[in-house]
């Protein structure tokens, strides 16, 4: 069973495990786009990564010739795994793209079945009734603002996937959490309290850092060709 050394730290809704260097932001934002067929096979390799994981073997073996070359980009991801529709598991692993999107993917889909501590390890009776989705990040960007109404004006709901920094920690939502969350006051005030800060914390002095990131996100079941 393939490891890898971690460090996790919960982040809003979703944990985030730093890998290597560390958490690097850049400024220019890129985006990955798949095509259906893509898509289906990206989570084809989830999948059975995932039941290789938790049959206790040392992961699947990929041809990569056989991969597109938007699958052997290099790109960051969300896995999320959803049990009865309720969250089972959700991590990325760094911001930062650092190895092609189908080795990101394989990677996370594990560590959001095991290390996600919010949740114990998903077991193999449950595999039926897991579902996985990937979410591609382009990469974050800071979002200038001078007080809080120019935040509130900045934000697009729905849109934005967001990262708050404050002197307590960091937090995030992806961007489909606005559909629990669509009022921007109440989104930033959530990812406040997920670090433990008060739900003020977005617009008291100092000012947080604010950096936003769209994905391109899709789930088993959702697809054809």
């Amino acid at each position: 069973m393939q490891k890898w050394l971690v460090i996790l730290i919960i982040i809003g809704l979703v944990p985030i495990v730093l890998l290597g260097r560390g958490w690097l932001m850049h400024s220019k934002a890129e985006s990955i786009l798949l095509s259906n067929a893509e898509q289906l096979q990206l989570l084809q390799l989830a999948r059975r990564q995932l039941e290789e994981e938790l049959a206790g073997k040392s992961g699947i073996v990929v041809n990569a010739g056989s991969l597109s070359a938007s699958l052997k980009r290099r790109a960051a991801c969300f896995l999320t795994l959803t049990k009865d529709e309720a969250l089972r598991g959700c991590i990325i692993d760094d911001f930062r793209p650092h190895e092609p999107l189908y080795k990101n993917v394989l990677r996370n889909v594990v560590l959001a079945a095991t290390v996600d501590r919010r949740f114990s390890p998903v077991r193999v009776d449950e595999l039926d009734k897991i579902r996985i989705g990937i979410s591609i990040l382009d990469i974050p960007r800071p979002l200038a603002f001078d007080d809080p109404e120019e935040l509130l004006e900045k934000l697009n709901p729905g849109k934005d996937g967001v990262i708050l920094t404050t002197t307590t920690g960091t937090s995030t939502y992806l961007p489909q959490v606005w559909e629990q969350l669509p009022d921007p006051v109440e989104f930033l005030s959530s990812l406040c309290e997920k670090q433990g800060a008060c739900i003020d914390c977005w617009q008291t002095s100092p000012l947080p850092r604010v950096e936003i990131y769209h994905v391109f996100h899709f789930v088993e079941g959702d697809i054809s060709l």
